[in-house]
């Protein structure tokens, strides 16, 4: 007699494999359908978010003391190691204007892969879109990709954006600090306007808040640091018409800008009450400055001897722009001094008059008071990031 037990019949072995079959390739099909809902989604949502924290949060590299990313010049991009639109790691999200100008320069960088190297980083080809929005201003934004498909990563910050400080001189100013000159020095031709931009000050005592000069302003820290090596400085003159004495009449005088000269103290090594030991890249007479001059706020810029900065006393104001890095060359400078020299001129047979003179006084500084100098300010802007 034969025994069938533990036999197992065909139909059942053909099912049992077809369904085994069928379980494996659905359990293999499974996970790769939702890679791409699940993981890529929450891949760009990282990348988006890492994206916002480099840019807003970070200075970029190369950064201060070296030379910034910022200034390095097209040739030379291929040192960028990083983007970050931070003045510095000590003020997050608080962007530098130079740094946004560079960062959105589509000529000097054209190529959609110049910003995944350096600001989103990864071997995936991400497409991107970055933008800057500022309040009271038009949005800036870099892209690489078409419309933004229906699943991405994104995020939004709040920045703010540092903007420089300036230095307003009128006629209350000139009386105020005795900026003109006295019945000691006559009446001449030839006057000076002197400031100084005390380096070692501006930035030695830079706390929170900032103390300059033994004096403490509570109202401001680091985010409205004074950096005169990086940063534009900004100096206007009014009020030229005001120091005509009642008895010139008409337009008798005639105020002419002749000279800015700027001259750098490297150290105090002559001690108290000898002269200063002066550094000029060589040049024992300073060294000449005869451009980036404004007349009126919106005309310009002139150089030195343009016949458009003639007949001050006609004019509204005069402003001379220190563009970022144009104190590169005063690295270890303690002190910055741009003196100012005018021409006044009259009628044949006139005597020269006072006007503005500092030979009697020190000079006018550029400091943390905000009565004398108006202070960095902030703006605010919105930073988004869309990554797919």
């Amino acid at each position: 007699m034969t025994n069938n037990d533990g036999n197992l019949s065909v139909d059942f072995l053909v099912g049992f494999s077809i369904f085994m079959i069928a379980f494996i390739w659905v359990a293999t099909l499974v996970p790769n359908l939702f890679l791409g809902v699940s993981s890529h989604q929450i891949d760009f949502d990282a990348v988006a978010y890492r994206t916002g924290v480099i840019l807003a949060e970070d200075p970029g590299a190369p950064a201060i003391p070296y030379d910034p990313w910022e200034y390095l010049p097209d040739t030379d991009k291929d040192k960028i190691e990083r983007f970050g639109l931070a003045a510095s790691k000590e003020t997050p999200n608080i962007l530098n204007p130079q740094k946004i100008d560079r960062f959105f320069d589509s000529t000097a960088f054209p190529d959609p892969e110049d910003y995944r190297q350096r600001a989103i980083f990864g071997d995936y080809p991400y497409h991107f879109n970055i933008s800057l929005q500022e309040v009271g201003e038009d949005p800036r934004y870099v892209a690489a990709g078409e419309v933004r498909p229906e699943n991405y990563g994104f995020i939004r910050k709040a920045v703010k954006i540092r903007h420089p400080s300036n230095a307003t001189f009128d006629f209350t100013d000139y009386q105020k600090f005795r900026l003109n000159n006295t019945g000691i020095d006559g009446n001449v031709s030839v006057h000076d306007f002197s400031m100084e931009i005390n380096v070692s000050r501006l930035q030695g005592n830079i706390t929170n808040p900032i103390t300059d000069n033994n004096v403490s302003y509570p109202g401001l820290h680091s985010a409205y640091e004074i950096n005169p090596r990086w940063d534009e400085i900004n100096i206007t003159m009014e009020d030229f018409n005001r120091f005509k004495p009642s008895w010139v009449g008409g337009n008798l005088i005639d105020v002419n800008l002749t000279k800015v000269r700027i001259r750098y103290i490297k150290d105090y090594s002559a001690g108290l009450g000898q002269p200063p030991q002066f550094y000029d890249l060589g040049k024992t007479a300073g060294i000449d400055y005869d451009k980036y001059t404004w007349v009126n706020g919106n005309n310009g810029p002139y150089e030195i001897g343009d016949p458009n900065l003639y007949g001050l006393q006609d004019k509204d104001n005069i402003s001379f722009r220190f563009p970022p890095k144009f104190f590169y060359s005063a690295a270890d400078a303690k002190v910055i001094y741009i003196n100012m020299t005018f021409q006044v001129g009259m009628q044949p047979g006139e005597v020269p008059m006072h006007y503005l003179n500092t030979s009697r006084s020190p000079p006018w500084s550029y400091s943390y008071n905000s009565t004398e100098v108006s202070q960095p300010y902030l703006t605010d802007a919105v930073l988004e990031v869309a990554v797919w």
